[in-house]
């Protein structure tokens, strides 16, 4: 049963992995396509309202969607499906509800002229898409979290390679044919949103499931304890995340925000992939084996989950530090070179994120959620006084450091919070051997780099020849020499 559960882990996590890698390579010819396409104004005006409405969706979907990954399979071990999913979707579409009289009514007020001074800066049409986008999107955030709590990881795939390069191709052509304006973005997002939502809806089935009588609120009261607190968790790390964005923009301005925001997203967003797919292929295995009550077992996947991480995301980190300077300078327009010099940061601070998922999880498992929010709200705070105290004093450069720290701060308080209930289970010869790899490649890179010219060729080069250098590394250290020669024995 053990082995398994830990294949069937293992299977979900590669497959999210290989969703999350094609959303990252995409996600990167967006940010860069968009980096042509507009100035750095627009893409800072862009970024300001983006952030606002995920963080909204944060806000008000969100815990939902966390208790559906929590919850959806006890549910379906005690064979009370139907309720669960009305549950959920009733309450969704009572904030949804909500949302949509509030925004209508202030829709109408500004397109009566109340409120000049935001419809200066952000045009009507500008506010309509952006509230429309926020219905499609956290609708597609709920249905693909339900597909993942029912482990449906190969359609999570193929939905994903849709969304993202629909949204890609639409940017473009939109702005190709039509006057270039950063509308098309929202409009592009709608779109394909809205075919996630359609394509999740009937592979889910949710008509059979969905019952206005099924509705229980004892189920709503489970979800709200767990969840709730976790809205203020997605509220302090939206701070983490996000507030800089704003202090940068108050301080240096629209131009200096576009700058920093498209170095960061580029490789915020590629973390934050990676982090989610090798998540969503270890959470529902790790919760199924909790719900059956098999401590020990738990124990030993998420440390399996720990080791995974650490051998995808180190020699990520060390690579991006290692070649900043030619990502952007083949991605990005260059105006926004300048801002390559966070991206290492960025990469650091975002790897400790990633790692403080499996650092909450005992507080996950138990139902406090309460712990979680406490931690990130210190984090949070913290960031924002670095960023007041700094930002203007040593540039935007300095917001990437103020991420990393916070971040390791989060992970710090975590990891020591939840060493009662579960310890953090790192294998140190592990480590040792994926950090051995990790420098062999990096020094690798830093020497082959000085010979070539900086082109798009050559990024791939590096890449190429960097995963090569770390695949052998870790062979000839012992680490994954059994992993590797799976493969090799798969592909004969």
């Amino acid at each position: 049963m053990s082995n398994t559960k830990s294949q069937a882990m293992a299977k979900d996590t590669i497959i999210y992995m290989i969703a999350k890698i094609i959303e990252g390579i995409v996600g990167v010819l967006t940010i860069s396509a968009m980096s042509y396409i507009y100035v750095p104004e627009q893409t800072g005006r862009y970024s300001t309202i983006n952030i606002a409405i995920t963080t909204v969706a944060m806000v008000l979907i969100q815990w939902l969607v966390q208790s559906v990954l929590r919850y959806i399979n006890k549910y379906e071990l005690d064979n009370e499906q139907d309720k669960f999913f009305s549950t959920v979707f009733f309450s969704w579409f009572k904030v949804n509800i909500i949302v949509f009289f509030i925004s209508s009514f202030v829709i109408l007020l500004l397109s009566l002229g109340f409120f000049k001074s935001i419809t200066n800066i952000y045009p009507l049409s500008l506010i309509i898409v952006s509230v429309v986008m926020f219905f499609t999107y956290n609708t597609s955030q709920l249905v693909i979290g339900m597909l993942a709590g029912v482990r449906k990881s190969k359609i999570n795939l193929v939905l994903s390679v849709i969304n993202v390069v629909g949204k890609l191709l639409s940017i473009i052509i939109l702005n190709k044919f039509f006057t270039t304006k950063i509308e098309w973005i929202f409009v592009s997002y709608i779109i394909f949103d809205f075919i996630t939502v359609l394509i999740g809806f009937i592979k889910l089935d949710i008509k059979k499931h969905i019952k206005k009588d099924y509705f229980d609120k004892e189920i709503l009261k489970v979800l709200k304890m767990y969840g709730m607190p976790l809205m203020g968790n997605m509220i302090a790390t939206s701070v983490l995340n996000k507030s800089d964005i704003y202090v940068i923009q108050y301080f240096l301005g629209e131009d200096k925000v576009g700058i920093y925001q498209t170095n960061y997203s580029i490789i915020a967003s590629a973390f934050t992939l990676l982090a989610a797919g090798a998540m969503r292929g270890s959470y529902p295995t790790i919760i199924r084996t909790w719900s059956e009550g098999d401590t020990e077992l738990t124990k030993t996947l998420i440390g399996n989950a720990i080791r995974t991480y650490f051998l995808i995301s180190l020699p990520a980190v060390v690579g991006v530090f290692c070649i900043s300077d030619f990502v952007a300078s083949v991605l990005f327009e260059a105006k926004y070179f300048e801002g390559h010099t966070i991206m290492g940061f960025v990469a650091l601070g975002m790897m400790f994120l990633g790692l403080t998922e499996y650092a909450i999880k005992p507080w996950e498992l138990n139902a406090r959620t309460k712990e979680i929010f406490k931690r990130s709200m210190i984090s949070g705070i913290l960031n924002i006084i670095l960023n007041l105290l700094f930002i203007k004093i040593f540039g935007y450069k300095f917001a990437g450091i103020s991420t990393f720290l916070a971040f390791f701060v989060y992970f710090l308080l975590a990891k020591n919070g939840t060493k009662e209930h579960m310890p953090f289970n790192i294998n140190k010869l592990s480590l040792c051997r994926i950090l051995i790899s990790v420098f062999i490649m990096g020094a690798f890179i830093l020497a082959v780099k000085m010979f070539l010219p900086i082109n798009i060729i050559t990024l791939c080069i590096l890449v190429f020849l960097g995963m090569i250098v770390y695949t052998l590394a870790l062979y000839f250290t012992g680490e994954a020499k059994n992993e590797i020669n799976i493969i090799i024995n798969k592909l004969k």
